[in-house]
């Protein structure tokens, strides 16, 4: 019996609305009832991970002297070295003692913390909130909030590990805007400007 090769859709961005501070802070409450719930959300929210990334991190990759984490693990996205917020410091220093720079930050029942473990989590916190949930959405939230936030899109970019701004404008889900055409103001007010 063949299998039948399943077709992948495409998920645009307008069928995956950012979701709002609000939103983000009912699913932060919901995880809470499980602490690695709860540490792997505000990663994945906090540094615009992918799943691939948020599993291969290792405690090598926590730079206590700068307060900064290397993010490298990832097919698709650029390397980068954001900042670790105050918020997760306390949380990152106690998951990484007693274990060894090459050990995985986030360990499962086979050594390493298997993607389908977080999706699983995703399932729970949908099920806890009827909000759906997915690492685009995310990263299209924590991208948004940080324009709110007065980030420069550079930044936003570096920080999820963007290749070009227009990657940024496509998961932002902005249409490119076309320059306004330059009219002298005579054919204008004449109505003849083409």
């Amino acid at each position: 019996m063949k299998k039948e090769k399943r077709s992948r859709i495409k998920i645009l961005p307008e069928d995956n609305p950012a979701l709002s501070k609000e939103e983000i802070r009912l699913l932060l409450n919901a995880s809470r009832t499980h602490e690695n719930h709860y540490l792997w959300f505000r990663m994945l929210y906090s540094f615009g991970l992918q799943l691939s990334e948020l599993v291969s991190l290792r405690v090598e990759d926590l730079d206590w002297s700068h307060h900064k984490i290397l993010i490298h693990h990832s097919q698709t996205l650029n390397p980068r070295n954001p900042s670790i917020p105050y918020s997760l410091r306390r949380d990152l220093w106690f998951i990484s003692q007693g274990k060894q720079g090459e050990d995985f930050l986030f360990s499962g029942r086979m050594g390493k913390l298997r993607p389908r473990t977080v999706q699983k989590m995703f399932s729970k916190l949908e099920e806890m909130t009827g909000l759906p949930i997915s690492v685009f959405r995310l990263r299209k939230s924590l991208a948004s909030h940080l324009i709110e936030a007065g980030w420069d899109l550079e930044s936003i970019q570096e920080q999820l590990g963007l290749s070009s701004q227009k990657s940024l404008r496509d998961l932002l889900g902005q249409k490119r805007r076309q320059a306004p055409l330059k009219i002298f103001p005579l054919e204008e007010i004449n109505g003849s400007a083409a």
